[in-house]
């Protein structure tokens, strides 16, 4: 990451409104069109003292190009070097890179990382508003955007995307934990050695920047400021991985299910959950899907499936007392097999983009062999249903249930704790 210097470059004086200036303070008036104001709907309502910067990771995979803006001043950097700056809003800029350089517009710029910090308002990539910095980091003729922001804000923009607007403020402040608990865990632990700490999409959770933020998600992250989940004995709690999910379909199960995990009772799982009832998608299937794209979609994945040649069958290795399929032999012609986790086919499934994968909502059901096709029966719940189940959540919610309660529930003896 570039440092920012605090003094302004010899020579660079401040932009006109619609002007970017290049290093050697050339200007390119015109270059631009023009870009409206953006009033915010939500003032930040936090003093922001010793709160951890988050990295998000907005692009995956990489891109060509981006529309970026700003609601008024900015600065531009690449490189550590100041590139040009304004007190006015930043008309639309198209940024590229390619051969070694940036160009923004007309603008161009070598140097491998670019950074757009706003110096009051917000910045735009395309209609969406964000807190923070932008940072634009180069791979080949192509960038990752990365949205560096304050750990709070980047909640408020989390809850609203994750819970419907109508839900109780007790599921918005137990999920703020959950989801804080989760971020900071990635940020010490994934996040090490990379450019960014999460994504902005379900592979994480979902982001949507300050164009989601809105006055129950600001009130959840004010009510439950810096709050995360940890275990242990007393003085020696640690934050773990909180994931959650839409709905557990009637038992929480087990981070194992998903993941190698510790063993630890908030991670454990097994607990029925009857709040979920009402999520449309409590109760699904069947769904069938033909063994040939089953096989194509889990080849792509995984190179030791591709050796199989083809797909005669999927069967069951190991389930859970509740019956939701663990492990998984995905059988060859021949009679060789490879083991994968069912969460992990359905992942494949889904990445493939075939029509009927859209309605495996997820792999608590019954796995069967129909023939030419791999049938999903008697489906339960959205989701992997580890940790907290969102529509669980407020169901117990409805029924008077506070946060901490819910918490207590989903994450078994784990404890409410400060992290700063």
């Amino acid at each position: 990451m570039a440092r920012l210097g605090r003094s302004r470059p010899t020579g660079l004086r401040a932009a006109a409104p619609v002007a970017l200036l290049a290093a050697a303070a050339m200007a390119v008036a015109g270059l631009l069109a023009s870009c409206a104001r953006e009033k915010a709907t939500w003032r930040q309502p936090l003093t922001l003292r010793n709160v951890p910067t988050i990295r998000v990771r907005l692009t995956a995979p990489p891109v060509g190009a981006a529309e970026i803006s700003s609601t008024a001043g900015y600065r531009l950097w690449v490189d550590g070097k100041l590139i040009s700056q304004s007190a006015d809003a930043m008309p639309v800029a198209t940024m590229r890179h390619g051969g070694g350089r940036w160009s923004f517009n007309a603008l161009s710029v070598e140097g491998s990382e670019a950074m757009l910090e706003p110096t009051g308002g917000f910045l735009r990539v395309g209609k969406t508003s964000y807190r923070g910095r932008l940072r634009l980091v180069a791979d080949a003729n192509q960038f990752t955007l990365i949205n560096d922001v304050d750990l709070e804000s980047y909640l408020a923009g989390v809850l609203s995307e994750e819970l419907y607007p109508a839900w109780s403020p007790a599921t918005y402040q137990a999920l703020a934990v959950a989801a804080r608990t989760f971020a900071l865990y990635q940020m010490k632990t994934a996040g090490i050695g990379r450019d960014f700490d999460v994504g902005d999409d379900q592979a994480s959770q979902v982001y949507g920047g300050a164009s989601a933020e809105t006055d129950k998600s600001w009130r959840a992250v004010r009510a439950t400021h810096g709050q995360v989940l940890a275990y242990g004995p007393p003085g020696q709690e640690r934050i773990f991985l909180a994931q959650y999910s839409a709905c557990c379909g009637g038992v929480v199960n087990g981070a194992a299910v998903i993941r190698q995990s510790p063993d630890i009772p908030p991670l454990a799982g097994g607990q029925r959950c009857d709040d979920c009832r009402q999520c449309p998608k409590y109760r699904w299937g069947p769904v069938s899907i033909p063994k040939a794209e089953v096989y194509r979609a889990a080849a792509q994945a995984y190179p030791a499936v591709a050796n199989l040649g083809s797909l005669a069958t999927v069967k069951v290795a190991s389930a859970t007392v509740y019956g939701r399929p663990v492990w998984l032999d995905l059988v060859g012609p021949g009679g060789h097999s490879v083991r994968l986790r069912a969460e992990d086919l359905r992942g494949a499934l889904l990445h493939s983009g075939l029509p009927a994968t859209k309605q495996l909502y997820s792999m608590n059901c019954r796995i069967e062999d129909a023939g030419t096709a791999i049938e999903f029966a008697d489906g339960k719940g959205f989701g992997h249903g580890v940790g907290l189940c969102q529509w669980g959540a407020q169901g117990k919610a409805e029924r008077g249930w506070q946060a901490n309660e819910i918490l207590r529930f989903y994450y078994p003896e784990s404890r409410v704790q400060a992290a700063y």
